[in-house]
């Protein structure tokens, strides 16, 4: 895995034309509020990274890891996040409408206020999560894991349930 520093991701950031960064290791950067829009970062790793406020819309992250990172309020709208890991992370307040979260694990992960709108959570594990206050408007939470979850006041409102384990309607 290759590193990189902040100074060059910035300016490759800045660039017209989106960068494809593949096998990056960004761990315990402090990349908060960047753009990495419409970027590709197959396999990067960004675990324990703030990322606060950070912008993913439409970024292709694939297999990315964000394993106890800090994406408080962050956009990830209509980001390819399939098989992305989020164990223990921080995405309190976070955007992730119509995002791809195929396999994505968001084991013991803080969810608090997260919009999952539209989203497709096809067999992702959200067990032992925080899901308060979550909604899951249009979701497709397909063969995804609950068991542990916590979900004051989380909302599934016409969400694709099949197979669901954890959770009772």
């Amino acid at each position: 895995m290759a590193n990189i520093s902040i100074a060059k991701l910035k300016q490759l950031l800045q660039e017209e034309d989106r960068p494809h960064l593949t096998d990056i290791d960004l761990t315990g950067y402090d990349l908060s509020g960047l753009d990495f829009s419409g970027v590709t970062c197959v396999k990067t790793n960004f675990s324990k990274t703030a990322l606060v406020r950070t912008k993913f819309e439409k970024a292709y992250l694939s297999g990315s890891n964000f394993t106890g990172a800090d994406l408080n309020s962050a956009n990830l709208d209509e980001a390819n996040l399939e098989k992305a890991n989020f164990t223990k992370a921080n995405l309190i307040n976070a955007s992730l409408s119509r995002a791809n979260l195929t396999s994505a694990n968001f084991l013991r992960a803080h969810l608090k206020e997260v919009s999952f709108t539209f989203a497709n959570l096809t067999g992702a594990n959200l067990s032992g999560a925080n899901l308060d206050a979550v909604s899951f408007f249009g979701a497709n939470l397909t063969n995804a894991n609950l068991t542990q979850a916590k979900m004051n006041k989380a909302t599934f409102t016409k969400a694709k349930m099949d197979g669901i384990k954890g959770y009772k309607p």
